[in-house]
């Protein structure tokens, strides 16, 4: 009786959370409550697959049979199975329809999570899904290289191991860091978090229960925990798609913000606000506006920020362009403007050339030259005069009727094209439509 009991304490041991059972294969005792025990096993499987979501059925057989084709079988670890459902291979990521479904070799209409299934697939060939694929629900599980998991040590486990997840049977490295560790396989598995996975080498070593199934390279212990804990929100800083968090959040995700399909930290939010503060009290003043962060989230979350947006620039609420310190420079520039009437003269300073145009005082033309807003005025009250008299206008009948150079006449035509007052057939401009007096 001694050596019984030290057997069950070991048993219960090497499985903390399982049930131990004595059974006498001779005289058949225990046996009732090996059933009872079982069928409690059984149980709390049953409830832990979830019918209500995506398909995922772990392929431990694949065979042809004539006038159906490929049929694979497995159990369906979630979701539910059912006649002309489409699916997905993978990691193959063959795309496949369901033509009929059984369960213990009877047809069903659909199959539930928890049960043994066959699945009849057409249109692909027995040698493209084997033991160890995964068939699912498109779009629903991406196969992954790593594993982050919480282990549970048997006996060292070493710096290389066969993973054991479904039905794969995977080598990969192991990057420890403290009781957890990331799984870097050698092939893709398709899992989920809270899944069990086995770690072996010649003999069991250990096992581990998946925290995430899609993880970052790098090893972040607190992430760990927090991941372990179910704080999924706490693990988010910077914007992330919702969808690219599926594989960790069952149903809705709180103590995060949201904007479109982003989700993020408020201490994040107020990092970003912050930042763009600063770059705006920096800006200048002839134009006190930046431009937004050049982010995929940029267009749902930079709303949230409380800006003004003025074209594709970001500014703060209520700011206007103003001269300051360069006012003399923009009058000594609007003088020699109207003093080179109707030429044109090269601005290098073209944010005061942008100030000024938008104050009226200038036009800014190609190659960073610029003519008087009144040169430019008087040039387009002539062109029109000669169009509607001639119904076109040359370069050269242009250049003699403004008194300016071949090289001011293309620039004043060309931003009169840009303007829409004119467009080019052939050497001539003719009037737009909408251009006419």
């Amino acid at each position: 009786m001694e050596t019984l009991e030290l057997a069950l304490e070991e048993a219960r041991e090497l499985v903390p959370g399982g049930e131990a059972v004595s059974v006498s294969a001779k005289t058949g005792a225990g046996l009732d409550e090996l059933r009872a025990a079982l069928a409690r096993a059984a149980s709390q499987v049953a409830q832990s697959h979830k019918a209500d979501s995506a398909a995922r059925l772990h392929v431990d057989r694949s065979f042809s049979l004539r006038g159906i084709g490929t049929v694979v079988t497995g159990t369906l670890w979630s979701g539910t199975i059912g006649e002309g459902d489409a699916l997905r291979v993978e990691p193959a990521g063959i795309e496949v329809r369901a033509r009929s479904v059984q369960v213990h070799d009877a047809p069903v209409e659909r199959a539930e999570a928890g049960q043994r299934v066959a699945v009849a697939l057409p249109g692909i060939e027995r040698q493209q899904v084997r033991r160890g694929d995964a068939l699912v629900t498109p779009g629903a599980f991406a196969p992954s290289y790593r594993l982050d998991i919480a282990l549970e040590e048997l006996e060292e486990i070493g710096k290389r191991v066969t993973v054991h997840h479904g039905t794969a049977a995977v080598p990969a490295r192991v990057a420890r860091a403290g009781r957890y560790a990331q799984l870097r396989l050698e092939t893709p598995l398709v899992a989920a978090r809270g899944d069990r996975v086995v770690l072996r080498r010649e003999t069991t070593v250990g096992g581990g229960i998946v925290l995430d199934p899609r993880p970052p390279r790098h090893l972040d212990p607190e992430r760990f925990a927090l991941l372990e804990r179910g704080e999924i929100a706490a693990t988010i800083h910077a914007p992330i798609r919702l969808v690219a968090l599926s594989h960790l959040v069952d149903g809705e995700l709180s103590g995060v913000e949201r904007a479109g399909e982003w989700v993020f930290s408020k201490a994040w939010l107020d990092e970003l606000r912050a930042v763009l503060g600063a770059q705006l009290a920096e800006a200048d003043p002839l134009d006190p506006g930046i431009d937004p962060p050049a982010e995929p989230w940029a267009a749902d979350i930079v709303p949230l920020l409380g800006l003004e947006r003025r074209g594709s620039r970001l500014y703060a609420p209520g700011s206007s362009a103003e001269l300051g310190e360069r006012s003399a420079a923009g009058a000594q520039l609007e003088v020699a403007l109207a003093a080179a009437a109707p030429a044109a003269l090269k601005v290098d300073d073209r944010e005061l050339a942008r100030f000024l145009e938008t104050a009226g005082s200038l036009v800014r033309l190609g190659d960073g030259y610029a003519v008087s807003r009144a040169a430019y005025d008087a040039a387009l009250e002539l062109l029109l005069a000669e169009c509607e008299a001639a119904g076109q206008i040359s370069l050269g009948r242009f250049r003699t009727l403004v008194g300016c150079g071949r090289r001011d006449a293309q620039l004043l035509l060309e931003r009169l094209d840009a303007d829409g007052v004119t467009r080019r057939v052939g050497d001539a401009r003719v009037l737009r439509r909408a251009a006419s007096r």
